[in-house]
């Protein structure tokens, strides 16, 4: 679903704004949270797990970087920059490197690695500078880490700004 069908002018926007707007304003963050995810599995179903696991896992890591000092804070930094990176890597030049490999080994006259073609996540890059974005933030102690996952704003703007 993207930002101009009409499933989801006509439909998923409307239902979304209707209910944000009738519920308690404790659950708001909740439903746009659930909602961004839903958004973002029409689009990119096959995605959706790695995603969110990566967004737990860098949240937990920059918690934890909030609560150190010293050389395991700058380890903790370098562990979420080092994830963000890793994965941004993966997904967009695996295929590359791959390809530019298989290339040399043909031309030296062997066979070429065998490899399925790794698909790329919608919004990867957004994705993985929003996170950095927070960690940097924080170990720099220009924020103070969230106390809720749901209110992890880089997830609900990863969810919803990248279709």
């Amino acid at each position: 679903m993207v930002f101009s069908s009409s499933l989801f002018l006509l439909y998923f926007l409307p239902a979304f704004l209707i209910l944000y707007f009738l519920i308690p304003g404790r659950f708001k963050n909740i439903f746009a949270l659930t909602a961004s995810v839903l958004f973002y599995a029409w689009g990119a179903p096959d995605f959706i797990f790695i995603v969110l696991f990566s967004i737990i896992v860098d949240f937990y890591v920059v918690a934890w970087l909030s609560r150190s000092s010293g050389k395991k804070k700058k380890y903790l930094l370098a562990l979420s920059v080092a994830i963000n990176i890793g994965l941004l890597l993966y997904f967009k030049y695996a295929n590359f490197f791959v390809e530019n490999v298989n290339a040399l080994l043909v031309s030296s006259g062997g066979n070429g690695v065998k490899w399925v073609e790794v698909l790329l996540p919608i919004g990867i890059s957004f994705f993985t500078f929003q996170k950095m974005t927070y960690s940097v933030d924080v170990y720099r102690g220009v924020y103070h880490p969230l106390k809720k996952i749901t209110f992890y704003k880089r997830f609900q703007q990863y969810f919803s700004y990248c279709l």
